[in-house]
């Protein structure tokens, strides 16, 4: 839980929250047919392949605040144009936007888990008998567990989109290893999903690429902080039962 807090953090201060916002790519060159989503919904239908028809279909969907279910025509379409960086990105930012939404989720809801029992601040110790006979909430422990059991779906969901962005940032940065911002998305993607070997790896790729950028002295730190928290985390090598001599 501290680590997924750790990185939640990272998240609310802008640190790990993605790049590009599903408004920002459509408004940044993505064309509109002028078809409903109906209409592509059978053009698509009729030839599944139609790579044009499938982007159309996703774009028509996203305007449409549909972007679940314009998540798989991307994957479609990205089968049949796997070199349409511009196309991946808008891909990205669906799930980042996706798992936008489940963090609020879960924010909310840890909140109720804090909150569902108030009288605990103020009652005795539960490690005294006092507090052991007190300690017994029925309601405000069931209103808690609900909660808990909504957090931790929530977060898991949430997890599980900020690895869909990463895999898709991963194919980014295969087809454009010099896109300094597809670094920093990928690192940001990564941090959030709990893979912090990969975000440290691309984070530093992204200050070989643009060490001049504004964000370059944010993103130091935060390279100094994970390998801080990846050393302190490392197991010792001793063996069980002591070191042997030569």
């Amino acid at each position: 839980m501290l680590a997924i807090v750790f990185a939640l953090s990272f998240v609310v201060f802008g640190v790990g929250a993605g790049g590009t916002g599903i408004g920002d790519i459509l408004r940044g060159g993505a064309s509109s047919t002028g078809q409903s989503v109906e209409e592509l919904q059978k053009k698509v239908a009729a030839n599944p392949r139609d790579a044009a028809a499938l982007k159309a279909l996703a774009n028509a969907l996203i305007a449409d605040n549909r972007s679940d279910e314009a998540a798989p025509v991307l994957e479609r379409y990205s089968r049949l144009r796997p070199k349409d960086t511009d196309t991946l990105e808008t891909l990205a930012a669906v799930y980042d936007g996706k798992a936008g939404l489940l963090r609020s989720r879960a924010a909310a809801a840890q909140a109720r888990v804090q909150a569902a029992a108030p009288e605990s601040e103020i009652l005795p110790a539960s490690t005294t008998p006092l507090g052991q006979a007190l300690g017994n909430l029925p309601i405000s422990g069931a209103v808690s567990r609900a909660a808990q059991a909504e957090f931790n779906d929530a977060l898991g969901k949430m997890q599980a989109a900020y690895r869909q962005e990463q895999q898709v940032y991963e194919r980014v940065v295969v087809l454009s290893p010099n896109d300094a911002a597809a670094q920093r998305s990928l690192g940001d993607a990564a941090l959030s999903a709990g893979d912090n070997t990969t975000a440290i790896a691309a984070y530093k790729r992204f200050l070989e690429l643009a060490p001049d950028d504004p964000e370059a002295p944010t993103v130091k730190q935060l390279v100094k902080q994970l390998q801080q928290s990846a050393t302190a985390t490392t197991p010792t090598s001793t063996a069980v039962g002591g070191s042997s001599s030569g």
